[in-house]
Order: structure tokens, then C-alpha cells, then sequence
């Protein structure tokens, strides 16, 4: 295994690479975008020049000499700037792969979208925003991928599906460039605008409102006639002599056709134009997984969705992009009169209506495959760069959770502290007393964090894990809102009842609640304390309240399923010094009158 050191060599090393290549492309866009220009120039001159001294057929072979020698300078120039794209996109993902490594997610897409408040475990957990579980984790720009992985940090898995991710991502994780261009082909076009997310249904809906008159014959006779009447023109005024206005008869024609389907041509430009560069991230993904072979059983079953009975899933949404840029070029000067001669928007809506027929019933098995295998790839990018975490074991044993080594995953490795835990059977209680800042808030997120990864088939930050699934649920961030009128207190009540209705569906649950009743005083909160740890250890859960409440430790002498345990502090003249490390044993030693004397609330 590679070591974090290597690894980040590894990207470094990467990059630089990827820098040389980059600049190479860059000069080959430049050069053909000058040839490209030079041959339209020397085109026109040409055109000119021979139109001055009438020699027509002359014009006409210039012109038709023309479109296909610059269509294919246009498709090797895209082709190589495309390329040039990938490169771009492949340093920036390994430049956000260091970023990781020295623990700063700052800067990447954080995911806040799909934070709910309400979530049993979400709002303390930093699954979202700033320093979060989806900035680590999430590489993808695919919408329907980010959509995917929220979905799996938010719920927990069965057993099977886990084992099956397992098996999937220690395949993906062995092939870091297959990873990483499958990545980068999904940053081509813009996945951000959560439109884009059944943006193809909503095309083929579109499609189906308001193309069926092309269904009728007279449609698709007329796209073979009249081409092929306006070829019959051109041939005779070029070679038979006939007078020229004589063309002017099937361009009428064609506009009058064109003009029934102008209001259709022109909303399916404005509603669906933009989404080509979209399919194009999405075509070469597909493209990737196609062409690749896969031995792990859930793979390979993805791998199959793609399939398709003639072609392929790329091709047809290649197929499908190229109606759609073909659409999008009609602003394009040389499209109109290709298009008044040859019916070009008849045919390219004639191709949708065909195209949607031929694959309706296939597009969301499609993209479900991809998002799952992209949504593993992204797992095993993150299991790639943190080769010192570990795959957990689930168990069927009920109410079970082994670790040891465990650490905080958002922590930086030189920050991070490791401690061993331990927490089996039905109703058994962790009851942590600490001193101020001595590190039971970032336990108890510890714990959390890596049970959310362990659920969703992730690698977690320890040497160790073994777990039941269980339903997660925590209650550490309650705040006031001044707009519902709520205070801090009464919101962590209504957070405690909602505990309490979810135990009473009797369904196995890890609860996390962190300075328990923390809003009232003393007294108060010492009682309602006893009263629900009373109820907590009956029910079909375990976990981990903690408490400045030294006097709650003595419930270990009433109830056996409540387990003691601390983390302390040493004052060492005017250092109070931390070693963040868990004692199975009440806390021994509190700071809080050092830590106003230091902050010159108490003088002594």
C-alpha cells in the first residue's frame, strides 16, 4: 500500500506531467485555428475572383471543395481541443487531490444544498458545507452523481449492498488514470444547474408535446423530395445552362415547410440547445465504462444496463447531441442556405422524434448506471488517497461497534488523535464527563462521521472497524430561532422528543447527543438527564451522551448498561494541557475557573 507521502508525490508528479502535455495541445488549437481562418480567406477570395470572371462551375467547386475540408479542420480542431479540455480538467482534479491530502476543502463544492436541519444526524455531522464529508469524498461534477452520494451519506445501507461497494471500489481504486479520466469527462459541460438533472426525459417529454406531426408521411416523404429536388436545380443551372432564378422554386417551397415548424425549431433550440455540451461529459463517460471490463458482480451488473440491442448507450446519446448541435448551428451563416435548400431542420426533428422512440424506455437505466459507477469511482478516488483508513466489517450481530485507531477523517493526519472504543449490546450507554475543550464534542463527531462513512461503503479513519447497521442520531448544534421563537433549550427538547419517537419504532439506532440539556440550570438538568438516560438504556439503541455533569457518573452503579468515560486535562502552572485520549473512567480533573483566569474573567 502506498503510503499518504507517496501518494502525494504522486499527484505532484502528475501534475507536472500534465503541465508539459497541456502546453503542447494549447500551440496544436492555436495553429489549427489559424489554418482554419487561412482557408476560409483564401475561399472567399477564390469564390470572388472566379465569380468576377464567370466562371460559375468553378465557384460552385470552391464551394463544395470547401465544406468538407473545413468540416474536417472544425472536427479535428474540437477534437484536439477537447483534449486539450481533459488535460486542463485532469490537473485541476489532482491539484483538488493534494488539497485533500493536506486537509484544505475549502475551496471544493461543499454540497450545502442538501442539507436538512431536520435530518436525524446531518446538521453535526459536517456532511455538507465548509470542512465537509462530501467535499472529501465527492469528485464529480454530474449532477445525478452528487445527487446519488448525498443520497447515500443521508441513509444507511443494507449489509449486501455494502459488501458489493466494497468489492467494486478496491477494483476502481487499483486504476488511478481510468479513475481520473472518467472524472474528467464528466467536467465537460455544465453539470452545475440542477435543471440538467432529467434534462433528457424532459426532452424526450418535450418531443412527444410537440413533434408528432412529423409522424405523418407527408413529413418524412418531403425530407427526401425536395433535397433531392433542389440537387436536380443546382446540377442543371451549373451544367444544363437552366436560368439561375429557376432555384428560387423549391426555396419557396422549403420555406413554406420550414415556417410550420419554425415555433417547434426555435423552442427546442432555446429550452435544449445548451444541454449538447451537457451530453457530451455524459457520452464519453459511458464511452470509459463501456470499453472497460469489470470482474466485481455489482460492476458488472451496472456495466449491462448499458447495453443496448443495436449500438451502444454512447452512441445514442452521441447520436442525440449531434441533433442538437446540428439545431444550435442555425445561427450559424452557412446553415441557412443549406437549410432552405435540403430541409435540414425537418430532418434533424424527424431524427428526435426517431431517436426518442428507439430509446425511451432505456435513458434512465442509463443514467442510474452511470451515477452508481461514477459514484463508486468517486469512493474509490477517496479510498486511493487515504490508503491508511479502512474497509469496515459489518456484522449481524445486533447493536455492535469495534474500533481501534479510530480519528477524525476531517482532521489533518498531523492533528489527528487515535483512540480505541468500544460499544456492544442492546441499551449499553457511553456516559463522557470532560473538562472544557478537552475533546467530547470532536469524540462524539469522531464516532458519528465514521459510522456515516462505514454505512454508505466507504473506507473509515481507523485500523479497525466492526459495526452493526444501525440508524444514526445526534442532537450536538441546537440553536435558538428568533424567527419561530424558539429558544436553545426548547429546540433541543423538540430534538430529544424526536429521538424518543424514533426508539419507539424499535429499530436499531446509535445516538450521539453532546452537553445534554445544557439550556436550564443545574438542577433541572440533572434530573431530566437521569430521567431520559432511565429510558434510553430500555430501548432497542446504544450510544453516547456526554456531560459536565460529574455527579451522572454514579448512574453506573444503578445501571450496569451505562459505561463511564472521560477525557482530561492537566494544568500544568498557567498551560492546561490536552491529550485528547479516552479514559474509561469518570473525569478526574476540570478547567473551567484556569480557563477564565487565563481569559481575565477570574482574577486571582
Amino acid at each position: 500500500m502506498t503510503n499518504p507521502t507517496d501518494t502525494k508525490s504522486f499527484f505532484e508528479s502528475r501534475i507536472f506531467d500534465l503541465q508539459g502535455q497541456i502546453q503542447s495541445l494549447e500551440t496544436r488549437v492555436k495553429t489549427l485555428s489559424w489554418i482554419r481562418v487561412l482557408l476560409f480567406v483564401g475561399v472567399v477570395v477564390a469564390i470572388v475572383y472566379f465569380t468576377n470572371v464567370r466562371a460559375i462551375q468553378l465557384a460552385l467547386i470552391a464551394i463544395l471543395a470547401f465544406v468538407p475540408l473545413f468540416g474536417w479542420l472544425v472536427k479535428k480542431h474540437n477534437q484536439v481541443n477537447f483534449s486539450l479540455r481533459q488535460h486542463q480538467f485532469l490537473s485541476a482534479i489532482n491539484q483538488d487531490e493534494l488539497l485533500r491530502t493536506e486537509g484544505r476543502l475549502s475551496g471544493l463544492d461543499d454540497g450545502i444544498d442538501y442539507l436538512d436541519h431536520q435530518h436525524e444526524y446531518a446538521p453535526d455531522l459536517d456532511l455538507f458545507g465548509s470542512n465537509s464529508l462530501f467535499q472529501l469524498l465527492v469528485r464529480s461534477r454530474l449532477r445525478g452523481t452528487r445527487d446519488l452520494m448525498a443520497k447515500w451519506l443521508l441513509n444507511k445501507s443494507s449489509k449486501n449492498n455494502l459488501e458489493e461497494r466494497h468489492t467494486a471500489v478496491k477494483e476502481l481504486e487499483k486504476n488511478t488514470e481510468w479513475r481520473q479520466n472518467l472524472t474528467a469527462y464528466g467536467y465537460h459541460g455544465d453539470q452545475e444547474d440542477k435543471k440538467y438533472a432529467n434534462v433528457v426525459l424532459s426532452l424526450i417529454q418535450w418531443i412527444d408535446d410537440n413533434l408528432n406531426l412529423l409522424k405523418n408521411p407527408f413529413w418524412l416523404i418531403a425530407r427526401f423530395l425536395m433535397p433531392l429536388v433542389s440537387v436536380i436545380f443546382i446540377f442543371g443551372i451549373a451544367f444544363l445552362e437552366w436560368p439561375y432564378q429557376w432555384i428560387y422554386l423549391p426555396i419557396l417551397v422549403n420555406i413554406g415547410l420550414l415556417s410550420v415548424l419554425f415555433k417547434s425549431t426555435m423552442e427546442v433550440t432555446n429550452e435544449f440547445g445548451n444541454i449538447a455540451s451537457f451530453l457530451k461529459g455524459y457520452e464519453n463517460v459511458i464511452l470509459e465504462i463501456e470499453k472497460k471490463s469489470f470482474q466485481s458482480e455489482l460492476l458488472i451488473s451496472l456495466h449491462d444496463q448499458l447495453k443496448t440491442e443495436n449500438g451502444s448507450a454512447s452512441g445514442s446519446i452521441k447520436s442525440l447531441r449531434r441533433i442538437l448541435m446540428f439545431l444550435l448551428n442555425r445561427a450559424n451563416i452557412l446553415y441557412l442556405p443549406f437549410n432552405v435548400l435540403f430541409l435540414l431542420d425537418v430532418n434533424w426533428l424527424i431524427l428526435a422524434v426517431q431517436w426518442k422512440k428507439k430509446n425511451i424506455d432505456k435513458v434512465e437505466k442509463w443514467f442510474d448506471a452511470v451515477h452508481q459507477i461514477d459514484a463508486l469511482n468517486d469512493l474509490a478516488s477517496y479510498a486511493y488517497t487515504n490508503q491508511d483508513f479502512v474497509f469496515p466489517t459489518v456484522t449481524s450481530e445486533s447493536q455492535h461497534l469495534l474500533t481501534r485507531n479510530l480519528g477524525h477523517p476531517l482532521i489533518n493526519p498531523s492533528q489527528r488523535v487515535l483512540n480505541d472504543f468500544e460499544l456492544s449490546g442492546q441499551g449499553q450507554l457511553g456516559l463522557i464527563t470532560g473538562s472544557n475543550m478537552s475533546g467530547k464534542s470532536t469524540f462524539l463527531r469522531t464516532i458519528g462521521v465514521n459510522l456515516v462513512l462505514a454505512q454508505l461503503g466507504a473506507p473509515v479513519c481507523a485500523s479497525k472497524f466492526e459495526f452493526s447497521l444501525a440508524q444514526i442520531f445526534t442532537s450536538m448544534r441546537t440553536q435558538d430561532n428568533l424567527e419561530e421563537n424558539v429558544s436553545s433549550f426548547y429546540a433541543e427538547l423538540k430534538r430529544l422528543k424526536q429521538l424518543l419517537d424514533l426508539l419507539n419504532k424499535n429499530e436499531p439506532t446509535f445516538f450521539m447527543l453532546d452537553e445534554i440539556l445544557k439550556g436550564t440550570n443545574s438542577e433541572d438538568r440533572h434530573k431530566g438527564a437521569i430521567s431520559l438516560i432511565y429510558q434510553l438504556v430500555n430501548h432497542e439503541c446504544r450510544g453516547l451522551v456526554s456531560t459536565h455533569d460529574i455527579q451522572l457518573s454514579t448512574l453506573s452503579k444503578d445501571l450496569p448498561k451505562v459505561q463511564n468515560m472521560s477525557f482530561n486535562s492537566v494544568i500544568n502552572g498557567d498551560e492546561i494541557i490536552f491529550d485528547y485520549k479516552l479514559s474509561l473512567s469518570p473525569c478526574t480533573s476540570f478547567n473551567a475557573s484556569k480557563l477564565m483566569e487565563k481569559m481575565g474573567i477570574i482574577k486571582i
